[in-house]
């Protein structure tokens, strides 16, 4: 009996502290469990903050990135910008000089222009005044010509007529200027003066020129024939040596002629 008591006795106190232990262990795992849990928030929170901040920081990197960007493009801009000034400038500045080698062309040509009147007046000036001793000596001395039936009615037959304001010869004198080529050939000893002259129309200075470009032009037509131009000379009077004294256009056309003279 007493041996049943304290069997009974001690498998009350095992139980007991049985018991005690499997609260005592229930309570430690609540606790680790709760602090397990409160470490696990404070991670979550900790990752979620670092994550925020990443985030802020790769906003701010994109941000200024975006800036580098539109600063990067202002100053391509503001380097084509630059570049097409410089070009327009330099544009500016080519055509600038080409207007300034127009304008000294135009100047140098207009300065030639007016040393090339200057001789051409001082010429026919000189002209003029040999002319005007020709004249003189002519109406002295007289002319001598070569009879030709092939000359107009009432004009001299020692003469080649022209239209007016012109210097070449027209076909119906082609038959004086034979006769006198052959003249000169049949008398290779003789040598003729070819006498320009003009009517009252045109300035002294023009009709000298004009007077002198039909006087060649008849030198020529007997050069052509075989005539030396040695044994041929020219003068022109110009309007100075007038046939008709009257003003018009039957006077002028016998005024429009050149002379032989030998």
């Amino acid at each position: 009996m007493t041996f049943l008591l304290n069997l009974a006795k001690f498998l009350l106190i095992g139980t007991s502290a049985f018991a005690l232990v499997a609260c005592q262990t229930t309570s430690k795992t609540a606790e680790t469990v709760e602090e397990s849990t409160d470490n696990f928030e404070y991670i979550q929170a900790e990752s979620q903050a670092e994550q925020e901040r990443l985030q802020q920081e790769l906003e701010q990197a994109k941000q200024e990135q975006e800036r580098l960007q539109a600063e990067a493009e202002n100053a391509q801009a503001e380097a084509e910008n630059a570049q097409a000034e410089a070009d327009k400038a330099r544009e500016a500045q080519a055509l600038a000089e080409e207007k300034a080698l127009a304008e000294q062309k135009k100047a140098d040509d207009e300065a030639a222009a007016r040393a090339k009147a200057q001789s051409d007046a001082a010429k026919a000036r000189a002209d003029a005044a040999r002319a005007r001793e020709a004249a003189a000596k002519a109406v002295d001395e007289g002319t001598a010509g070569v009879v030709n039936e092939n000359v107009p009615l009432g004009m001299p037959t020692d003469s080649v007529y022209f239209d007016f304001d012109k210097s070449f010869i027209v076909p119906k004198f082609d038959d004086v200027i034979n006769a006198h080529a052959e003249y000169l050939k049949a008398n290779p000893d003789l040598n003729v003066e070819i006498q320009g002259n003009c009517d009252e129309r045109g300035s002294r200075e023009y009709n000298i020129g004009l007077g002198n470009r039909r006087a060649l032009a008849v030198k020529a037509g007997l050069e052509i024939l075989g005539i030396q131009g040695s044994r041929i000379s020219i003068t022109s009077f110009g309007s100075e040596k007038p046939i008709a004294l009257g003003h018009d256009e039957s006077s002028w056309q016998q005024n429009r002629r050149a002379d032989f003279v030998y």
